[in-house]
């Protein structure tokens, strides 16, 4: 007989997800809320821990053509002292892949192209979760799918999260991240490096993410919610390239995002049929860059879990038993490198933080 999973979100880890699901046999259906599918954000950073899942699923030369793969890793002061250099040209083969940049909504296409025609139900909003010998998901057009599994996918604000285990308390603090984009010929910017300039008042990195294209991502404490007045704060960093890339970026690409986790972390995450995957399950700041690469990793244990093991309730069970374990030491780092007055005001004594971290959570299950 057929096993029919249902996934709600067609975000990075809900397309992933059926990629895995519908090669091990799983009929899949993914229920997307908007009418068409939207992809907050402008690039992405994944590391080889989510380059290596997206190998797995058979999409690594396909990943390969819209990405850039980077070299290193530069560290800058506001002031544009090079405070550090991470050479990165052996990772491909000691970690089997390398550090890379990709845009969002490229990478959204090519996951969408790897499934088959007529698997996404666009304009989906899920309202409610019913859970008996199977699961039964609600929809806000009068619609009502059945499955053998239900995965939420359907991130930070999740309706199959909050249907089985009620609301969370979110993280309160104000914090937000700006993100634009420019053109790698606009500015006098190394096309093979990701770049990070820390300052007393803030920190912006950038790196390419293919086709002559880049992004930035800038926070910094108490930062102003007027785009005018942000470009202006980062311009002012002379010295660095930064003021060079904020000329250069395309003001219509420039976007304001809140940033958020759990107060606690959720201690289960599938109760019967139903889990859940990225965001909705450990939602994160981006202190890390591992957002995307965590999620592309809940979706290899949980197709791990699912293939190992026929009774669906047991895996599941098996695989949040693995993932939070792996994923709770990432949260904290990644709220971590928001505790600014720790990290900002770097000197060539110091190491980049958010390799330090990286060493010590990501790289130790990358060897």
């Amino acid at each position: 007989m057929t096993k029919r999973a249902i996934i709600c979100g067609a975000g990075i880890g809900g397309l992933a997800t059926g990629i895995c699901l519908s090669r091990a046999g799983w009929q899949v259906t993914i229920y997307e809320k908007d009418t068409e599918i939207r992809t907050a954000g402008a690039g992405l950073n994944l590391w080889p821990n989510g380059v290596r899942v997206l190998k797995e699923l058979g999409l690594g030369s396909q990943y390969e053509e819209i990405s850039c793969s980077l070299d290193y890793y530069k560290t800058y002061s506001s002031s544009g002292e090079l405070v550090s250099i991470e050479d990165l040209r052996n990772w491909r083969e000691r970690y089997g892949a390398a550090l890379s940049g990709v845009y969002r909504r490229d990478l959204s296409r090519l996951l969408q192209g790897a499934l088959e025609n007529g698997s996404i139900r666009l304009g989906h909003e899920i309202t409610a979760v019913e859970r008996g010998d199977g699961v039964l998901c609600r929809f806000a057009n009068g619609e009502t799918a059945e499955g053998d599994l239900l995965i939420g996918a359907d991130g930070i604000g999740s309706v199959v999260r909050t249907s089985v285990f009620g609301p969370q308390e979110f993280s309160a603090g104000g914090l937000v991240r700006w993100r634009g984009l420019f053109n790698l010929d606009d500015v006098d910017a190394d096309p093979l490096a990701e770049v990070e300039v820390w300052g007393a008042d803030g920190h912006l990195g950038y790196l390419p993410i293919g086709n002559g294209r880049a992004y930035w991502f800038a926070a910094a404490a108490g930062m102003a919610n007027d785009t005018d007045e942000v470009l202006a704060h980062f311009s002012k960093w002379l010295g660095s390239p930064v003021p060079g890339l904020i000329a250069a970026t395309d003001r219509s690409t420039v976007i304001r995002s809140e940033l958020t986790d759990f107060t606690s972390p959720l201690k289960n995450w599938s109760r019967g049929r139903v889990t859940l995957v990225g965001d909705a399950a450990h939602p994160m700041l981006p202190g890390m860059a591992q957002g995307a690469n965590q999620a592309l990793e809940d979706v290899k244990a949980l197709g791990n879990a699912l293939a190992s093991c026929e009774d669906v309730e047991k895996a599941l069970v098996s695989y949040e038993q693995v993932r939070i374990a792996e994923v709770a030491p990432v949260v904290r780092f990644s709220r971590s490198l928001f505790d600014f007055d720790d990290q900002y005001g770097l000197t060539k004594s110091d190491s980049n933080p958010l390799f330090e971290r990286y060493d010590r959570i990501v790289e130790r299950r990358n060897g």
